[in-house]
C-alpha cells in the first residue's frame, strides 16, 4: 500500500460515497433509457435477447473506489461503468448485430472499450465479450422514439455484448475472479479454455470450477502473508460499513480473523447476522462460523460456548450437508463426550468420506477401537490425499491440507512424505493451536503407533515445530523432555553440514573436500553431523582434525552396534558422539540434534545449515530445517535431494533456503556469517565510500536510471545494507591474508599494497560474500542483470566468471586501503 493510497482513507471514501449516493438517481435513469432503448432494437436484431441494465449499487461503488483508490483520484468521473448493460444473445451474428447498432447510434470511447476476443490465439477458446464504453450525442433528443434526459447525455455507461455461452463461462469464471479478491490459478485457467473449446459436459465442468472457486474465496486467507491479511480485513471492514447486509462478506472478514485467532473481530462481524432468538432463520454460513467464533474464544461451560454449539448444531442440520460445520462441532465434544464427538465426526464421514476433515477424525476415533479399519481405509486415504494435494497446488484450506496429509501418510506407511508433509505444514502455520490441534491428533493414534513406522518422529516434529514457531515455557520443556543424556548443552554459533553417506557415491563426496575444508577454515564454533565415516559425514571429521582450535564437533548416531562403521574413536573423529534410541539411521537423528539445540537455548535462525546431495534423511533433514526457521544453503549440482529440494514447487520458494554455486568462498561466507569483532566500526563509516567509488566506475557504462547508481542518501535500503556488508567484511579478509587494520597516527596512513597471490585470495572472497549477500536478499541468477526484478548474471562460481567481471572483484579489494584511509585507518600485517 502506497502512501498515497494510506492518505485516501475511511474519511476519503465516504465523502466519494456521499457525492455517488446524490447522482445515484441520474445513473438509475440511465440504466431504465439504456434497457429500454436496447429490448427496441433487440426486438428486430436479436429476438430472444437477454437485456440486463442496472446502475452500480452503492456498496459496490464503495468497494471498488476502495480496492482502485490508488488509480482513481475521482472515481465519480473517472469510473466509467457506473451504469452497466448486458446484452446477451444466442449466436454470434446477433452479437455483430446488436454491436453495429450500438456503434452506430451511441458514442464510442473506443481508448476504453474492448473486444476480448481479440486478445486470443486463433486456437484458443476463452472469454470473449464485446465491452463498450458509450454515451449519447448531445444532439440527441430521443432514440427508438425514447427521450433522452438531459442529465445523462455525455455520461459514459458500459454494455457488455456477449453470446449464451460466453455468457455462462463468464458468469462462472471471468466475473467470479475478475471482480473477486482473489486470482483464479493458473491450472484452473488451463481446464477451462479446454472446457470451452469442447463444449462437451458444459454444466458438469463449469459446477466443478464454480465450486473451486468458491473454496478458493472462501480459504484466500491462507495464501495471503499477514500484512495483506491485515490490509484485506481493513478493507472489508469498510466495505461493510457500505453494505452492511452482506452475509458473505462478514463471512470472509471473520475466516480472517480466524486465521490470526482474532475471534474478537470474528464475532463482531458475525453477530449482525444471526438472531439469538431466532438462530434458525440466520444464513448457514455466518451461523457456522460464529459457532466455531464462539467455542474459539469462550471457555467450555460458558453461556457463549452453549450458543456455538447450538449454532453449530443448527449448522449441521441434514439438510446443510455441511462437513466442515458438523465436525467443527465434533470437535467442541472432545475430551468432554467422546461419544458424541464420534458420532458427529462418523456423519460427516458418511455424507463425504474422501473429506479429509472427516476421514482424518473419523480415523482418529475408529481405529483405537477396530485397529483393522486401517486396510479398509487405504483406497479412502489415498483419495483424500489427492484431494489434499489439489488443494495445496491451489494454496487454498491451508495449512490444514498439509497436516491432513502428513496424517494420512503416517497411516498408510510412508513416514518420509509424512515429515515432509508437516515440515511443509509448519511452514505456513500462522498460529499455535493450528500445531497444538495436530498434535493431539498424532497423540490420538498412540494406541496403533506400533503399525506406524515413524510414528514418533513426526510426535517429535510437531513438538519442535510448536515450541520453535511460538515459544513459551511449557512447551520449550516440553523439548528439554526429550534431551539427549549427559551434558546436551550446545554452543552457538551451529553449522549443520548435512549430505550423501552412501558408500557408492564416496568418490564424489571426497570431491567436496576443497569447499568443506573453506568453510571451516572460516568457521568458529560447533559443528554437528551424522557421526559416520563415509560420505559428508566423515567428510567433516576429517576436515575438522585441521581446526581443533575453533571447530568442536558433534556427531549422532543409532544406539551402539556391531557395525563398525558407526562410529570410529581417537582424535581423528568427532569431538563427541551422542546415541538416538534405534538400532540404524533414521530422520531421529537429525530431530535430536534440533532438540538438543532448542533445549540450549540456540534458536534455528541461529543455526546455518550446509546441504551437499543426500538421500532420504539428508533430505528430510534439509526440509526440517526449513520447516523450523534455519538459513538452508544447498549446494546447486551436488544431486539428489539437494536437485530435488531446489525444483520442488513449495520448497524452492522458502525464504530459508539458498541455492549456493559450487565455490568454496561462497560456501564460506554463507556458513561463517557471524561478522569478526570490531566489524560494526567500519559498516557505516566505510560503506558511503564503497558506494560512492562504485558510482564514480560504473556511471559512464550503466543506465542512468540504474538504482544501484543513486546517491547513497537515495539509495534503496537493501542496496545501502549490501554496502555495509562488504564494509563489514573487510576484516574477515584481512585476517584471512594474516593482516588486520588499525588508526593511523599523526595524521598519516601506509596505504600498503597487496601481492597479485593475496589479491586473488581477497577477490574470490569478495565475490563469494556478495553471492551470498544477494542470494539471502531475493535475487535470482539470470542471463542478464535486472536490479530491479534482482536478477544477474553473476551469481556464479568463481570458475564460471568472465575475466572481466573477475577483474571487478580485483579492483574492489585492491581499493581496500584506500577505503581505509577515508576513515583514519590503516592495513598493519600481522604475519
Amino acid at each position: 500500500m502506497s502512501n498515497g493510497d494510506r492518505e485516501k482513507g475511511p474519511a476519503w471514501l465516504r465523502a466519494q460515497v456521499a457525492s455517488y449516493r446524490s447522482v445515484y438517481p441520474h445513473f438509475q435513469r440511465y440504466a431504465e433509457v439504456l434497457q429500454a432503448i436496447l429490448q427496441k432494437a433487440g426486438a428486430d436484431l436479436a429476438p430472444l435477447a437477454i437485456i440486463q441494465s442496472r446502475p452500480k449499487s452503492i456498496a459496490s461503488f464503495a468497494e471498488k473506489t476502495w480496492r482502485k483508490r490508488g488509480k482513481y483520484a475521482d472515481p465519480i468521473h473517472q469510473l466509467t461503468d457506473l451504469c452497466g448493460t448486458r446484452v446477451i444473445c444466442r449466436t454470434r451474428s446477433e452479437v455483430e448485430a446488436m454491436s453495429g447498432f450500438i456503434k452506430d447510434t451511441l458514442n464510442i470511447d473506443w481508448a476504453n472499450s474492448l473486444d476480448c476476443s481479440q486478445r486470443l490465439a486463433p486456437t484458443e477458446f476463452g472469454y470473449r465479450s464485446v465491452h463498450y464504453i458509450v454515451s449519447f450525442p448531445v444532439s440527441a433528443g430521443e432514440v427508438y422514439d425514447i427521450p433522452i434526459p438531459e442529465e445523462v447525455v455525455s455520461k459514459p455507461a458500459e454494455i457488455q455484448v456477449r453470446t449464451v455461452v460466453e455468457h455462462a463461462y463468464a458468469d462462472f469464471v471471468h466475473d467470479l475472479s475478475y471482480k473477486g479478491a482473489f486470482r483464479v490459478p493458473t491450472s484452473w485457467v488451463r481446464e477451462l479454455a479446454g472446457v470451452a473449446a469442447a463444449l462437451e459436459e458444459a454444466d458438469q465442468a463449469f459446477s466443478r470450477i464454480e465450486e473451486r472457486l468458491s473454496l478458493y474465496a472462501t480459504n484466500y486467507g491462507a495464501y495471503l502473508n499477514e500484512e495483506q491479511i491485515r490490509e484485506e480485513i481493513e478493507t472489508l471492514d469498510v466495505i461493510l460499513e457500505f453494505d452492511s447486509e452482506n452475509a458473505e462478506k462478514a463471512v470472509r472478514l471473520a475466516k480472517l480473523a480466524h486465521h490470526g485467532e482474532d475471534w474478537g473481530k470474528a464475532e463482531a462481524a458475525l453477530k449482525p447476522f444471526v438472531d439469538p432468538e431466532c438462530p434458525e432463520a440466520s444464513p448457514q454460513p455466518a451461523l457456522r462460523e460464529l459457532g466455531i467464533t464462539y467455542c474459539k474464544k469462550y471457555a467450555p461451560g460458558s453461556e457463549e460456548y452453549d450458543a456455538g454449539q447450538e449454532y453449530l448444531e443448527i449448522a449441521s442440520a441434514p439438510e446443510f450437508a455441511d462437513v466442515d460445520a458438523l465436525c467443527s462441532l465434533a470437535g467442541t465434544w472432545k475430551g468432554k463426550d467422546e461419544a458424541k464427538a464420534r458420532n458427529y465426526y462418523r456423519k460427516a464421514f458418511e455424507i463425504d468420506p474422501y473429506d479429509p476433515y472427516a476421514l482424518g477424525n473419523f480415523l482418529e476415533y475408529e481405529l483405537p477401537e477396530n485397529p483393522g479399519f486401517l486396510g479398509v481405509a487405504r483406497p479412502l486415504m489415498r483419495q483424500a490425499v489427492d484431494r489434499c494435494q489439489a488443494q495445496s497446488d491451489a494454496g487454498v484450506n491451508m495449512p490444514w491440507a498439509f497436516y491432513d496429509i502428513g496424517k494420512f501418510l503416517l497411516l498408510l506407511g510412508d513416514p518420509i512424505g509424512s515429515l515432509d508433509a508437516y515440515a511443509k505444514a509448519l511452514s505456513v502455520t500462522s498460529a499455535p493451536f493450528m500445531v497444538e490441534t495436530s498434535l493431539a491428533s498424532v497423540r490420538r493414534l498412540e494406541s496403533v503407533a506400533d503399525q506406524l513406522p515413524g510414528f514418533e518422529w513426526v510426535r517429535r516434529l510437531l513438538a519442535l515445530g510448536l515450541a520453535t514457531r511460538f515459544p513459551s515455557e511449557a512447551r520449550l520443556e516440553a523439548v528439554r523432555d526429550l534431551v539427549s543424556p549427559g551434558d546436551y548443552a550446545v554452543e552457538p554459533p551451529v553449522l549443520i553440514v548435512a549430505g550423501g553417506t552412501d558408500p557408492r557415491i564416496e568418490e564424489e563426496i571426497r570431491g567436496y573436500s576443497g569447499l568443506l575444508r573453506a568453510v571451516m577454515a572460516g568457521f568458529s564454533g560447533t559443528v554437528i553431523s551424522g557421526g559416520t565415516v563415509d560420505g559428508i559425514s566423515g567428510l567433516v571429521a576429517d576436515t575438522a582434525e585441521s581446526f581443533p582450535d575453533q571447530v568442536y564437533t558433534i556427531g549422532y548416531l543409532p544406539a551402539p552396534t556391531h557395525d563398525s562403521r558407526h562410529e570410529r574413536t581417537g582424535p581423528a573423529r568427532y569431538s563427541e558422539i551422542r546415541h538416538t534410541q534405534g538400532s540404524e539411521f533414521t530422520p531421529l537423528e537429525p530431530l535430536q540434534s534440533w532438540i538438543d539445540l532448542l533445549a540450549s537455548g540456540v534458536q534455528p535462525g541461529r543455526v546455518r545449515v550446509l546441504g551437499i546431495n543426500g538421500g532420504d534423511i539428508a533430505g528430510t533433514e534439509y526440509r526440517i530445517a526449513l520447516a523450523l526457521g534455519a538459513r538452508v544453503g544447498l549446494v546447486t549440482g551436488s544431486g539428489r535431494e539437494v536437485g530435488r529440494i531446489l525444483s520442488d514447487p513449495f520448497w524452492s520458494r522458502s525464504a530459508g533456503l539458498v541455492a549456493l554455486p559450487d565455490d568454496p568462498a561462497v560456501a564460506q561466507a554463507f556458513t561463517c556469517w557471524e561478522p569478526p569483532q570490531g566489524s560494526s566500526v567500519f559498516r557505516d563509516s566505510i560503506a558511503p565510500a564503497i558506494h560512492e567509488e562504485y558510482r564514480r566506475e560504473r556511471m559512464s557504462t550503466r543506465q542512468v536510471n540504474d538504482p544501484a547508481l543513486a546517491d547513497w542518501d537515495s539509495l534503496r535500503p537493501d542496496l545501502k545494507e549490501s554496502n555495509r556488508d562488504q564494509a563489514g567484511h573487510l576484516l574477515t579478509k584481512l585476517e584471512a591474508i594474516g593482516c588486520t587494520c588499525e588508526e593511523a597516527e599523526g595524521g598519516t596512513v601506509a596505504s600498503g599494497e597487496f601481492t597479485d597471490a593475496e589479491v586473488e585470495i581477497l577477490a574470490q572472497m569478495e565475490h563469494g560474500r556478495w553471492v551470498v549477500e544477494r542470494l539471502l536478499s531475493g535475487w535470482e541468477p539470470g542471463e542478464d542483470r535486472d536490479p530491479t526484478g534482482k536478477r544477474s548474471p553473476y551469481l556464479v562460481a568463481w570458475s564460471e566468471l568472465s575475466e572481466e567481471a573477475r577483474e571487478l572483484d580485483r579492483q574492489t579489494v585492491r581499493k581496500i586501503p584506500h577505503f581505509l584511509d577515508a576513515v583514519g585507518y590503516r592495513v598493519r600485517r600481522v604475519s
